[in-house]
């Protein structure tokens, strides 16, 4: 194997690890063609597992073209390409987010169910890995656009080479300290045919901005090497957070209950009172982590608990996002939420009304909790069965069918992090054991599972459908 300073940079990261399977994110662009090909020439030696995995957005034309392009990509690598159709746009509608969030959650959504079937298939949860394709300039644009939206020391510190994806597979970054011009002589020395998606080079995303006008503006007036200086930053932040952050586990030691079962943490203060605000916020951040709600967290809330910690009235209560509440008894804070007290039950009112009609007369309404399947499909797995979808809770044996294979129910809640004393009440539809849809929850960690629920994928809508099964849920009160 003839080595490049890209897979010589690669392997020095020590992130790639023998007998791995790795699910690359591939868009088809300069930076993922780049490392999806640096990957392959690492296959033979490292014995890795390579399951690339495009997204189509449906957000342009020449979206289709280039879902077929890598594809093509990938056959000539001797690759099965995995390819995925989102429509991000409605997400974003239906998120009330932008399309490139859109786009990102849906992304590493993908990414997990496919690690998840990696998983199912026979590979330990240790040997499988997640790559995305950040390269050091994506790290400066980074630092700079979270600097100009406000945060803390945590997000100075920019993207980190490794983290936990929602479902706990590991994401790496194998690019992260290459510079994109590297990238683009290893794509011309290699003869490669990336996507060139054109929108990169306007300026509707703010991102775009950054790159294209903000930090070239910089570097021609300020400080040509500005790139270097704000990754040189992002390190000097991740230092110091590592170091809070150590220091804020070591307060936390023996001073903190986590029960997962009844989403209910308790915290002693007496002693963590004594902590700088440093410290304290982040004992905070762990708290809300814990509880799921990092992502409702904002700087009011982190100060109005810090305030509770460090006040002299011995009891206060503070509403939190999603129905939790912590409340102050003494030199303790509990975290909890009503679930945190008893089992949940589920929706009773709730009532499933199937149907079945021409392709051409379906019309999806936002307004209506609904799931819509190929009928004809469905009807050859269980001709004139209809009837026998039923609305109900988990059984045992349940299942979602999957891309290449199944999984538990059971799985599918402990994956999804739904509390064991929730997981009785979240809704299905299914026929015996086989689950089409399950619904939408409040207790889903993910935002997607929380707003439209998990579909089965067996029966997918297609071009080529005829007749489509709606099935409506309705509240019956």
């Amino acid at each position: 194997m003839k080595k490049h300073n890209i897979i010589d940079s690669i392997i020095d990261s020590g992130l790639i690890t023998e007998g791995s399977a790795i699910v690359v994110g591939v868009s088809g662009g300069p930076d993922s063609l780049c490392l999806l090909h640096a990957l392959s020439q690492l296959a033979d030696p490292y014995d890795l597992t390579l399951l690339p995995v495009h997204i189509n957005h449906k957000l342009r034309k020449e979206a289709a073209a280039e879902a077929d392009n890598v594809a093509r990509i990938c056959d000539r690598m001797g690759l099965d390409c995995h390819i995925y159709e989102a429509d991000c746009s409605e997400t974003a509608r239906e998120l009330k987010i932008s399309t490139e969030e859109a786009g990102r959650i849906i992304r590493y959504e993908i990414f997990d169910e496919t690690a998840a079937q990696l998983e199912d298939s026979g590979f330990t949860r240790d040997r499988i890995q997640i790559a995305v394709a950040h390269n050091a300039d994506d790290q400066s644009e980074t630092v700079l656009f979270r600097l100009l939206r406000g945060t803390g020391v945590r997000g100075l510190s920019g993207m980190p080479v490794v983290r936990s994806s929602e479902m706990g597979y590991m994401i790496i970054r194998p690019l992260l300290f290459v510079e994109r011009a590297d990238i683009e002589q290893y794509i011309k020395d290699n003869k490669l045919h990336p996507n060139i998606d054109q929108t990169n080079f306007g300026t509707d995303y703010t991102r775009n901005k950054i790159r294209n006008e903000l930090i070239p503006y910089l570097e021609k007036n300020y400080n040509p090497n500005i790139r270097e200086a704000l990754r040189k930053y992002a390190e000097i932040a991740d230092m110091d957070d590592t170091l809070l952050s150590d220091i804020a586990f070591s307060a936390m030691d023996g001073h903190i209950i986590i029960d997962d079962g009844s989403n209910r943490v308790v915290l002693d203060i007496a002693e963590l009172r004594g902590d700088p605000p440093s410290v304290v916020s982040r004992v905070i951040g762990y708290v809300l982590q814990a509880l799921r709600l990092e992502q409702s967290s904002s700087y009011e809330l982190v100060t109005a608990l810090m305030t509770m910690v460090y006040s002299d009235n011995p009891s206060a209560t503070l509403d939190l996002p999603n129905g939790f509440r912590a409340y102050r008894e003494y030199d303790t804070i509990i975290f909890t939420d009503a679930v945190g007290e008893m089992t949940v039950k589920p929706d009773e009112t709730l009532r499933m009304f199937p149907q079945v009609m021409m392709a051409k007369d379906f019309v999806p309404d936002e307004d209506m909790m609904y799931a819509a399947f190929d009928f004809d499909l469905f009807n050859q797995e269980y001709p004139g069965k209809i009837g026998e979808l039923t609305l109900r809770t988990r059984r045992e044996g349940d299942y979602l069918p999957m891309k290449g294979g199944r999984k538990k129910i059971q799985d599918l809640l402990v994956d999804s992090k739904v509390a064991k004393n929730a997981r009785d009440s979240i809704l299905m539809v299914a026929i015996g054991s086989e689950v089409l849809w399950v619904l939408p929850s409040k207790y889903f960690a993910g935002r997607q599972e929380q707003e439209k629920g998990r579909f089965s994928p067996k029966y997918h809508i297609t071009d080529k459908t005829e007749r489509v099964l709606v099935i409506e849920i309705t509240d019956n009160m």
